[in-house]
């Protein structure tokens, strides 16, 4: 229970964190995306729907898109990787890289579809290059980060 509390407590401060970064020249990684890989490739498939509500309720405060349509931004991308998260099993770096590639690319484009389709729009729907570059580098080094943190890392799935 403490960290489900913990979790809902410290979530939405990551998205909070990110744009206090950026405004001191930090690089432009976007957190929805390391969330994205998180809960598709580590996270217990149990914890997925807790997890996902989660990082949706923090995007919801930084974006102006409402809860629904975050869990459908964050939610796609994991629902397609979480099907591939034992085929490429030995290629860790390698694979979380493309898929941060996919999910920086997808992360954006499905925030504008569904902010035109429920006539919500949303600010973060530009795909940045920059950010896209970014969010390839780093995701990496700050997913081994996420897993060995408090509170996600009570929510990690033993590796096959």
């Amino acid at each position: 229970m403490k960290r489900w509390l913990l979790w809902f407590l410290l979530a939405p401060q990551l998205f909070v964190l990110q744009g206090a970064l950026e405004t001191i020249a930090w690089p432009p990684c976007d957190v929805a995306v390391l969330l994205c890989l998180f809960l598709a490739l580590f996270a217990k498939p149990r914890a997925l729907p807790g997890l996902l509500l989660g990082a949706a309720m923090g995007r919801a405060l930084i974006d102006e898109a409402s809860l629904p349509v975050q869990i459908l931004v964050i939610g796609i991308p994991v629902a397609v990787l979480v099907p591939l998260r034992s085929l490429l099993f030995g290629q860790r770096w390698a694979w979380q890289v493309a898929a941060a590639a996919l999910c920086a690319l997808a992360v954006p484009r499905l925030s504008g579809l569904c902010g035109l389709w429920f006539d919500q729009p949303s600010a973060a729907a530009t795909v940045d290059a920059w950010r896209v570059g970014w969010s390839c580098v780093l995701a990496p080094p700050l997913l081994w980060l996420l897993r060995r943190l408090p509170p996600l890392r009570a929510f990690v799935e033993v590796s096959p």
